[in-house]
């Protein structure tokens, strides 16, 4: 049996993003991430690609973290590695993207400009983030940026660990 419709269906409303700042991470995975990167900064005086990440205190959390580096000008950033919980949000691999590409406006200028002061200070950021259909919220998740460096120890990159509720 077949069901053909008369008309399409109604377009569903966008998603919309709701951020608010916190202080100290709540999602269990965040208090690790966070609790690591400290660890490491504190000890090594950096956290680097190839030395501190990946790694095994942290191997179960990697499909939830992804890279990004900014572009010559600042103007946006490409996902440089990005685990497969990616997913999750963006319902494609998003490696190599912009966040131009996958951030409409204005969240994409927020995304951009939390992840350069990040960069700039040298002070991670939590950010508690609701996707909501008009009040109805879809995804509930908690991200750290915390501030990297590449295998070279100088140039710097920005780690994002995406942790979901529920």
């Amino acid at each position: 049996m077949s069901l053909a419709l008369k008309s399409p269906p109604a377009e569903l409303p966008s998603l919309v993003p709701h951020y608010s700042q916190v202080e100290t991470p709540r999602h269990e995975n965040g208090k690790k991430l966070f609790d690591y990167w400290g660890a490491v900064v504190a000890r090594e005086g950096s956290f680097r690609i190839g030395r501190d990440i990946p790694a095994r205190p942290i191997a179960a959390l990697l499909r939830n973290i992804s890279i990004n580096e900014p572009m010559g000008d600042g103007k946006d950033m490409r996902v440089r590695l990005a685990g497969s919980g990616m997913r999750r949000r963006f319902g494609r691999e998003v490696a190599g993207s912009r966040l131009s590409k996958l951030f409409p406006s204005p969240a994409f200028e927020y995304h951009r400009d939390i992840g350069l002061g990040v960069l700039s200070s040298g002070k991670p950021h939590i950010v508690d983030c609701s996707l909501k259909r008009e009040r109805i919220e879809e995804l509930h998740s908690e991200i750290l940026l915390l501030p990297i460096v590449d295998r070279d120890g100088e140039s710097p990159l920005l780690l994002v660990g995406s942790f979901y509720f529920g």
